[in-house]
């Protein structure tokens, strides 16, 4: 038997479009279009997994016939990947194996033998050829693979290489027979680039079994750069609820990078250990310079030429400067070093910085910061923070915040350390404090925000305490601590109360307006309209516009949309001038609630726009991050499923801190749930309630009814009723989803009886429950203030959804009916997952309750199916195709994946090219049907040309009529009635 290249490991994250584009090559020579393609990239990128996964889908159709070249130091193996992959190829009687002994001995005319044996193999079936790490492969065969590229156009071979792009110097021999194969037809590539941020989440979340803190995805993807090998060794035994990585890294890591490191000599060893300590790219010259001033002697350029064809460090684009090829090997070098060595090189650096300043050099950031750090590890207090201090002052916009933050941690660590210095602590704190709001650094504001109000005294500096009451009560809500706290701000209206004419007052005011509207205190608008008048005789922005949103609220509350849109509208340009994009997020919600209802294209389309315009002023992702959850919300909620993970992916691109990292888990969750993927919509929702300690009460959030629906999905309907009853009890504002709450709590009980009767057990608790539920709810809950079209065609949807479920529960006679008006009534209402959910109630109903004919339940049951089709909503499609078969009904509709009216049968055709041309016939564009099969449109173009040369037709409309006329007759659809 041929190798059927096994996939080892777990689904790939993050590779569709390559998986795409290596999947069409092997088509290609399925179809009987010889082709190579060559995956290059880093090691530890996973090429080597990518080609395993992408043979693995075909190795039914075609021979997988796989080999390696290794890195050989004292013998050389001739054809060694291709002894390999023969070794492991078909024994077939009549076609004999090419002439390659034991002992490396080769027949002399043995690549002409491989050909002929490959062509009479692919007459028989296709074959792909896989050769890993060519860099490694000898000359004999480099020569076997170009005689074999040179062969016949028609032969159904696939030769796959991949490829270590970092380890191929100028001098390479592979550089001269990669200069020939790119002259020659036939040949793509791959270039394999790192993971992305998103990306290195999905695989830790893989590797560890659930959702990862965001914090410790941003530490993996910052040191790593997203290097799928390096990834899953970095996280290697953490704890799911790992937060930060260990200090030290693990040793299976240490290793891997370090594997072309041990081969190069003494003096490469030496000097790039050096290299290390000094923690940024260097020039020759320097290099050389501090290796005289340590005492040895080497030829600087000399060893950056070996270390740079060995792959560990390369030329930065300026020419001068040289660097790690990934900075992961520095860390390494660096922890792997004796502590007093390590310590007497920071010394040497520091020195050398110092003969640099004494020779007239110009300081800038990056020097200051790298001075300050060495001073710091040789242990010179005094001089490190000097230097410290002097580096984030010189900082301005050459020094990333995350740089400066650290550097002002350090500052305030040996502030306690110096006898005498001319900076207070308190100035220090102010220092951190601006730099982490700025920065979005949550995290390190509060850490500055306590400290100073530990230290300074209320009663002598009121105003300023009044006004870190604020800002903290905001952080610490944004933080996921607790919600707007308003202890914290009454306090603040106090003390800011012996300045009733300061901006610190109306600031403090208009926040406490903000809970009490929340909390429905009737007080709230009284408060708000007099923090709006005291905030524009102070003249300040900040102040102005938390103001300005506050009232905004309390006129949408008070149903005056118009109103409240100008307010918000107002209060986000007062945020914008003050450079606050807390406030600026906060306005710009309440401008896109005043226009349209959150579960609607307008609102997601506001959202983006304002998140865009925060993005032009500089705003940290922290911020982006929850408009991207909150339009990606949006997306799912009118079922644009597509649109909400691109959205998420936003979310997620970065480090999106609790409040956007809770925010897009339960949206994610709910997703996941909706189509199926149970596992990773109790990760992402146990995740959020990890991050978030008091949960359900953030009113903004949609903690209970996104809850409810997980534990629906999960089969947990007692749980699943709790949840949605917890949400619709709240005092207050309802929360984000309330609207759903209702009917999720009468689906549970609904289920929870239908088990019941199926067992024979005793309903007449939960018929109580159910009486009781409409008794206290008749109608479901609804936002305030909102009164739109488009919100109350939604929420007259939800309310047929809560009379059918309680139809259900009570087993009313007319509950299809109820079914089929709420499905009518989601249809306007443009929700289209519990469209779907109607449809297929519906059909149970209409089924269970035999009505005349199956026209409706077939009406039904078609109609839902096309909806779960475009949703990929699998358990409704399931449900419903199960339906189906039960009752004998034709769905005349596809699942999730295939062809509109399936695929066509034509001779010489692959399975996917049949799929593919199923929709070309039913008029599909590019775009679609790559949607609907979830590859790329570069993938469908290919098997489309491949199509159009089998068939002989010149373009689509051709190949259309092409497989009209000649694919078998259609089958009349057997609609059994």
């Amino acid at each position: 038997m041929a190798l059927e290249l096994g996939v080892t490991g777990p689904e790939l994250v993050g590779r569709a479009t390559e998986l795409d584009d290596i999947g069409a090559s092997l088509e290609a020579a399925i179809s009987g279009a010889a082709c190579i393609l060559v995956v290059s990239g880093d090691p530890g990128v996973g090429k080597t997994a990518l080609v395993q996964h992408a043979c693995a889908a075909v190795s039914s159709e075609m021979w997988i016939l796989a080999g390696a070249a290794l890195p050989l130091a004292s013998i050389t193996v001739p054809f060694l990947p291709l002894r390999s992959a023969i070794r492991r190829a078909p024994v077939l009687e009549g076609i004999p194996t090419p002439g390659l002994g034991p002992g490396g001995w080769a027949a002399n005319d043995v690549i002409v033998a491989i050909d002929d044996w490959l062509t009479q193999l692919c007459l028989l079936r296709p074959v792909a050829l896989v050769v890993d790490d060519l860099q490694w492969a000898d000359q004999g065969t480099l020569d076997a693979l170009m005689y074999l590229i040179a062969g016949p156009a028609d032969r159904r071979l696939a030769i796959l290489a991949t490829l270590r792009s970092g380890e191929l110097g100028e001098l390479h021999p592979l550089q001269r027979w990669l200069a020939d194969i790119r002259r020659m037809p036939r040949i793509s590539w791959v270039a394999l680039e790192p993971l992305d941020r998103t990306s290195t989440g999905a695989q830790i979340a893989q590797a560890m079994g659930s959702a990862p803190h965001q914090s410790l995805v941003q530490e993996v993807f910052s040191r790593t750069a997203g290097n799928a090998y390096l990834n899953r060794l970095m996280v290697s035994g953490l704890r799911p609820e790992t937060r930060h990585l260990p200090r030290t890294l693990p040793e299976d890591l240490k290793s891997a990078v370090l594997r072309s490191w041990r081969g190069m000599s003494d003096g490469a060893r030496q000097l790039t250990q050096l290299m290390a300590v000094g923690g940024r790219p260097i020039r020759a010259q320097d290099l050389a310079g501090l290796s005289q001033q340590a005492g040895t002697q080497h030829d600087a350029a000399a060893i950056l030429r070996e270390t740079t064809e060995a792959g560990i460090t390369e030329c930065w684009p300026d020419g001068t400067h040289w660097w790690f090829h990934h900075p992961m090997i520095s860390e390494v070098l660096e922890q792997g070093m004796e502590s007093g060595q390590r310590r007497d090189w920071h010394a040497l650096f520091a020195a050398y910085g110092a003969r640099l300043l004494a020779q007239g050099t110009t300081p800038d950031f990056e020097f200051m910061a790298a001075l300050a750090q060495h001073h710091y590890d040789a242990g010179n207090v005094g001089e490190s923070y000097r230097w410290t201090l002097r580096a984030v002052a010189a900082a301005g916009s050459a020094g990333g915040s995350n740089e400066i933050l650290r550097l002002l941690h350090r500052a305030l660590a040996l502030h306690g350390q110096l006898p005498q210095v001319d900076e207070s602590r308190e100035e220090l704190l102010h220092r951190l404090r601006t730099v982490a709001e700025a920065a979005g650094a949550m995290e390190d504001e509060l850490d500055a925000l306590d400290a100073l109000l530990a230290e300074l005294d209320p009663a002598r500096r009121p105003l300023d305490v009044a006004e870190m009451l604020v800002r903290r009560t905001l952080v610490r809500f944004s933080s996921g601590l607790e919600f707007l706290s308003a202890d914290a701000l009454l306090q603040a209206v106090r003390l800011a109360e012996v300045s009733p004419e300061s901006w610190q007052y109306a600031y403090a005011l208009a926040e406490l307006a903000h809970v009490g509207l929340w909390k429905d205190d009737p007080d709230a608008r009284r408060m708000a309209a007099t923090a709006l008048e005291l905030a524009r005789k102070a003249g300040n922005p900040r102040a102005l516009s938390y103001a300005l949103t506050a009232n905004s609220m309390a006129a949408l509350l008070g149903e005056r949309p118009g109103e409240a849109r100008l307010l918000a509208a107002q209060g986000a340009a007062a945020a914008a001038r003050a450079r606050d994009f807390w406030a600026l997020l906060h306005a710009t919600t309440w401008q896109a609630n005043a226009t349209e209802a959150w579960t609607s294209q307008v609102f997601a389309d506001l959202m983006r726009s304002g998140r865009q315009q925060m993005a032009m002023l500089g705003s940290p992702h922290v911020y982006l991050s929850k408009m991207a959850a909150d339009e990606a919300s949006s997306y799912l909620s009118i079922g644009r499923w597509r649109e909400c993970r691109q959205a998420l992916r936003v979310a997620l691109g970065a480090d999106p801190g609790p409040l956007g990292d809770v925010a897009a888990r339960l949206t994610a969750a709910r997703l996941a749930a909706l189509q199926g993927s149970q596992d990773e919509a109790k990760a992402h929702l146990a995740r959020a309630e990890e991050l978030f300690a008091h949960k359900s009460g953030y009113n903004n959030l949609d903690f209970d009814a996104v809850r409810a629906e997980v534990l629906l999905a999960d089969g947990d309907p007692s749980a699943a009723y709790l949840a949605a009853m917890a949400g619709a009890g709240k005092e207050g504002q309802p929360p984000t989803m309330c609207e759903w709450l209702l009917p999720l709590a009468a689906r549970a009980l609904a289920d929870m009886l239908q088990g019941a009767r199926d067992e024979g057990a005793d309903t007449a608790d939960m018929l109580a429950s159910t009486d009781e539920l409409v008794e206290r709810f008749p109608s479901v809950l609804r936002e305030s203030g909102n009164d739109t079209p488009f919100y109350a065609a939604q929420v007259a949807a939800f309310e047929w959804l809560y009379r059918a479920e309680t139809g259900r529960a009570r087993s009313d006679a007319g509950n299809a009916a109820q079914w089929i008006a709420a499905a009518e009534a989601c249809q306007g209402g443009s929700l289209r997952w519990e469209e779907a959910y109607c449809c297929r109630r519906a059909v149970q109903v209409l089924l269970l309750h035999g009505h005349s004919g199956h026209g409706p339940a077939t009406s039904y049951l078609r109609r839902g199916l096309v909806l779960a089709n475009e949703l990929h909503a699998r358990p409704i499609q399931d449900s419903l195709l199960e339906i189906a078969a039960r009752a004998r009904i034709a769905t005349h509709q596809p699942s999730i994946g295939q062809a509109p009216d399936g695929s066509i049968e034509l001779p010489g055709l692959t399975a996917r090219e049949r799929e593919i041309l199923g929709y070309v016939v039913a008029g599909r564009t590019y775009g679609e049907i790559a949607r609907s099969l979830v590859i790329s449109e570069k993938t469908v173009s290919s098997h489309i040309s491949n199509m159009l040369r089998k068939t002989g037709t010149s373009n689509r409309l051709d190949l259309s009529r092409f497989a009209t006329r000649h694919g078998p007759e259609p089958t009349a659809p057997d609609d059994r009635r």
